[in-house]
């Protein structure tokens, strides 16, 4: 491979944020709109050409934290490196992954259930548990009980974990009104959850307030540079 081929390969490797390296100096040297994220001081800043810092805000970022199941692991980092937002939406659905339904069933000392495709579980009394891309619904003989879209699935001590695609994945407010995606699967988004904001404690995406995510999503284009750091 050629010395410009090496070049391009890894940029194109560093605009998708898949080579460590520290940001700071890359961030510092750019002139163009972009976002700055620091995870020590919990900061986000968009900055314009070499000094114009346009908005300071408070971010929630990665807790640290980490879960497993059986062989699978997860770690709740934020990503430090280079990004860029490759997509932005209003009233985006979150998509639960896996590692929540593992907490939820964790904390609740329930048992886990994993479900794939539409399926019809029945019960020793008859009910019947149906999973499909409708919203989960439980049918006994006194009539049927619809889980709400992104409502748990839980009958007795078992916590039922939704396909994807279903309407029980789904769940509508999680990420707030607006949402910029860095690829992934990790966004800057907002929140219920306001206390949250400028705290180590989500599992990797940024949160902001509404306020500020209403500012980054109507004035920070698709295209511009992340630098986490």
């Amino acid at each position: 491979m050629n010395a410009a081929r090496i070049i391009l390969t890894l940029a194109l490797l560093v605009s998708r944020g898949l080579v460590a390296q520290d940001a700071r100096p890359i961030a510092q040297n750019d002139t163009t709109l972009r976002i700055v994220v620091s995870l020590a001081n919990r900061r986000l800043l968009v900055i314009d050409g070499d000094h114009d810092t346009l908005l300071v805000a408070p971010v929630a970022v990665g807790s640290g934290l980490s879960v497993s199941y059986g062989a699978r692991r997860w770690r709740f980092d934020t990503p430090r490196g280079t990004r860029m937002v490759v997509s932005k939406d209003s009233a985006p659905l979150w998509i639960p992954p896996d590692w929540h339904y593992v907490e939820v069933a964790r904390q609740a000392r329930l048992h886990l259930v994993w479900l794939h495709g539409d399926t019809t579980i029945i019960f020793d009394d008859g009910s019947r548990l149906v999973v499909d891309r409708e919203t989960a619904r439980f049918i006994s003989d006194e009539g049927t009980d619809h889980f709400a879209p992104g409502e748990h699935i839980v009958v007795d001590d078992v916590l039922y974990v939704p396909p994807i695609g279903s309407a029980n994945r789904q769940v509508p407010g999680e990420l707030g009104e607006f949402r910029l995606s860095i690829g992934d699967g990790i966004g800057i988004h907002g929140t219920p959850d306001k206390s949250s904001v400028g705290n180590a404690v989500t599992h990797g995406c940024m949160r902001l307030s509404d306020a500020d995510i209403a500012w980054l999503y109507h004035r920070v284009p698709v295209g511009a540079r992340v630098y986490i750091y």
